[in-house]
């Protein structure tokens, strides 16, 4: 189970049993079997979230989302499997299984992991007592500047580097060897002199979702010529493609009232001056591009990016890939256009709440921001730009599965150019689509009530896996399943009939693989329905019948196909008489 012990896991789930878990979050109700309460992962009226204690799984008839507590705890928290496990495990006092492979080196890189964070703690609140001191007096004059209140200044934990050496030299009174000041990034070194990596700058502390600090922002507050903004280096507990800036704060505000969306920025400070307007749902990328880890990390927090990046025409062109990766996660991803020249903290201080808060609502979709982009790239008012421009809006607009959205961004193309909309019709539709490639792997199901064999397959699982009394009767064996999770899903409840052991429904999450995640949502609301105005075991039987019909009809159609291509009599005669057997079997047996 993800490299954890059966044993381990086993222990984990039933000192954590779900709806003692659950109930710490949503208020639950019993009613018949099952526990109910408001979906925490969507917001709704009346009350749709089934938990369920004999499976140890939820499952939310609104948003079809289900899991085990393990599942709901990675949700909830926005934590990944391992650190999931981990929360559990500390709560229930259960230490975490050894590590059996290079016991010593992992043992040894956890030690120096804790000891980096450690220090850069000890890091923070030296630059914090600095702020409040009398050498970080122009610090603090520069933060006042910048409009900040003493309640965010706290908030975001802003200190102080004073020079280049006294943060050095308290690490040091307080142990902190040389090795470890340096792999924490706070400290450099140069030719045997070690420093203040952010010597003389405003400090803008990284903190992750475990309230960590893991790395530093520092701003220059003089009109030098060094660099405006640097960041600590990347370290073994930092890495800039996968954190963003405020997350910290970002998951309280999921916690306790729930994220519709999530704004992206380029700078810290833009963070500090929207969140003390009122817009607290902000992070900032570490001033790398966005990455995919990044984007599933907001995956977590919410299924809609809002990005307000500086109104610079050149920066908001290069970014469209970064974009791209968002909406690769399946994320909505929507532009907010900035005034040129101007940043989020720009917009806030000059056009107020409000002002920013309209440009917010009127984000335009990604595709509507390539095509702008697009506009702005190419001289339309040339022959060369505008069949550049046509071109290229074309390949944009292609990306769009929907007719509908196609043939609105047509007419902003007409709109642009001048060329008429059936002329730009004609080319959207003149590229020849290639021919599928056959599919020779297993067929896949559509989840839709006309897919008869996928529905009977369903119910015939979940009756084996919640031990119904009737499934009892037929071996689960003699089975013929379609779909591969389906199939592995039909070993796992034979491998716990030949241990004496009964199916534990919960033990799917960890076990079948992430891109099944839907279809074991379908069969855990199988189960979820309590109100069923059907009988069960009538319904079993029928579903078994339709399964065996398929097989049947299957085997059929490749016997035929093999007699069309066969040219022996003598094994012609043979298929024909397989063929005729199985026909009277679906007659007999199942008809």
């Amino acid at each position: 189970m993800k490299g954890f012990d059966v044993k381990f896991m086993d222990e984990l789930k039933r000192k954590n049993d779900i709806i003692d878990i659950i109930g710490k979050y949503v208020r639950l109700e019993q009613r018949g079997g099952n526990f109910w309460g408001k979906c925490p992962f969507h917001h709704e009226k009346t009350a749709s979230f089934s938990v369920n204690a004999q499976g140890q799984f939820y499952y939310c008839f609104g948003c079809r989302k289900s899991g085990d507590v393990i599942s709901f705890i990675m949700e909830i928290e926005s934590l990944d499997f391992n650190d999931a496990v981990k929360f559990l495990a500390e709560r229930a006092k259960i230490p975490l299984p050894e590590v059996r492979y290079d016991d010593e080196k992992i043992r040894q890189q956890k030690k120096l992991r804790e000891r980096l964070l450690s220090l850069l703690r000890e890091t923070a609140l030296f630059y914090v007592r600095t702020l409040k001191s009398e050498k970080g007096a122009p610090h603090y004059e520069y933060a006042l500047s910048r409009k900040m209140t003493n309640e965010t200044i706290t908030k975001f934990g802003i200190g102080a580097s004073p020079d280049f050496n006294s943060l050095v030299q308290h690490l040091r009174s307080l142990g902190f060897t040389n090795e470890e000041m340096v792999l924490s990034g706070a400290v450099g070194e140069k030719n045997g002199r070690y420093f203040d990596w952010l010597g003389g700058r405003l400090i803008i502390p990284v903190i992750d979702q475990f309230n960590n600090v893991i790395a530093f922002v520092g701003r220059r507050i003089d009109g030098g010529k060094e660099q405006k903004y640097i960041n600590t280096k990347e370290t073994l507990v930092f890495s800039k493609g996968k954190t963003f800036f405020n997350l910290n704060n970002l998951k309280k505000i999921k916690n306790e009232k729930g994220l519709s969306s999530v704004i992206i920025v380029e700078g810290h400070l833009d963070v500090v001056s929207l969140t003390q307007a009122g817009f607290g749902n902000v992070v900032a990328t570490m001033g790398t591009a966005l990455t995919k880890d990044q984007a599933r990390i907001l995956k977590r927090y919410t299924e809609k990016v809002l990005i307000s990046y500086d109104g610079d025409f050149a920066g908001q062109k290069a970014s469209i890939r970064g974009l791209e990766i968002l909406s690769e996660e399946g994320l909505e991803v929507k532009v907010v256009s900035l005034p040129d020249g101007m940043d989020p903290d720009d917009v806030v201080k000059k056009l107020g709440e409000d002002g920013y808060r309209d440009l917010l609502n009127r984000s335009m979709p990604l595709i509507d921001f390539k095509l702008d982009i697009l506009r702005r790239t190419y001289d339309v008012n040339t022959v060369d730009g505008k069949r550049k421009y046509i071109t290229n809006a074309i390949r944009v607009i292609k990306e769009s599965s929907s007719p509908a959205e196609q043939e609105d961004l047509l007419k902003t193309v007409r709109d642009v150019t001048g060329t008429t909309f059936e002329a730009l019709k004609r080319e959207l539709y003149s590229t020849e689509i290639k021919p599928k490639t056959e599919n020779t792997e297993a067929p896949q199901f559509n989840d839709n009530a006309g897919d008869k064999t996928a529905i009977a397959s369903r119910f015939i699982l979940a009756s084996y896996l919640f031990n119904k009394p009737y499934a009892k009767e037929t071996d689960i064996a003699d089975m013929e399943f379609l779909m591969p999770v389906h199939q592995e899903i039909q070993r796992y409840v034979l491998d716990r009939q030949k241990e004496n052991a009964r199916p534990q429904f919960s033990d799917l999450y960890e076990m079948i693989s992430e891109e099944y995640a839907d279809e074991i949502s379908r069969i855990a609301g199988m189960e979820a329905e309590e109100n069923k105005t059907f009988d069960q075991a009538v319904y079993f039987f029928d579903c078994v019948r339709t399964l065996k019909r398929e097989a049947i009809d299957k085997k059929i159609s490749a016997l035929s196909r093999m007699f069309a291509q066969e040219t022996d009599t003598e094994k012609r005669r043979e298929l024909t008489a397989e063929m005729t057997r199985l026909l009277a079997k679906k007659k007999t047996e199942l008809s």
